[in-house]
């Protein structure tokens, strides 16, 4: 497997909405499509897209807020057939490194996400901050994790 991440392109729309279904609904719920959609038309920054063999299988973003010195993840979906194979692990580092050479580099990048996939990102070195109880509209529970973007943490991405 030979993944090439670059930025989302609207050409790359209608595989993206189908990785996204392919998760729905034990990893999201349909009525965070119309999100998804209002996201790819007016992104608040930079969105990418994981290849393989010039095969959309991951998607994801990121927002930085200036004034809270914070960096947010934004949808990083894999679709359901290539979970497992190491490609959400790489998209995310990218994005963690794409944040952390920006001149406004943020101190800390947040996600919110379900219970279950909570646990990729404890793994991938974020710590959990929060729980909400059905804290998301849909009434599915609610996770929220912090990753410290530190000149350590920087080199370990990168190694």
């Amino acid at each position: 497997m030979t993944v090439k991440i670059r930025r989302y392109r609207p050409d790359d729309r209608k595989a993206v909405l189908a990785a996204f279904r392919s998760n729905v609904p034990i990893y999201f719920p349909a009525s965070e499509e119309a999100w998804l959609r209002s996201c790819l038309d007016q992104p608040d920054g930079p969105l990418f897209v994981a290849l393989d063999d010039g095969e959309l299988v991951a998607f994801g973003g990121y927002e930085l807020s200036e004034f809270y010195h914070l960096g947010t993840l934004v949808f990083g979906l894999v679709r359901a057939d290539r979970h497992g194979t190491g490609v959400g692990r790489q998209l995310l580092h990218y994005r963690l490194l794409h944040m952390a050479g920006r001149k406004l580099r943020p101190r800390y990048v947040t996600v919110d996400t379900h219970p279950h996939t909570a646990g990729f990102f404890a793994r991938c070195g974020f710590v959990e901050i929060a729980k909400w109880p059905g804290g998301y509209r849909s009434g599915l529970d609610r996770v929220d994790l912090r990753f410290e973007l530190t000149d350590l943490a920087v080199s370990l991405l990168r190694g």
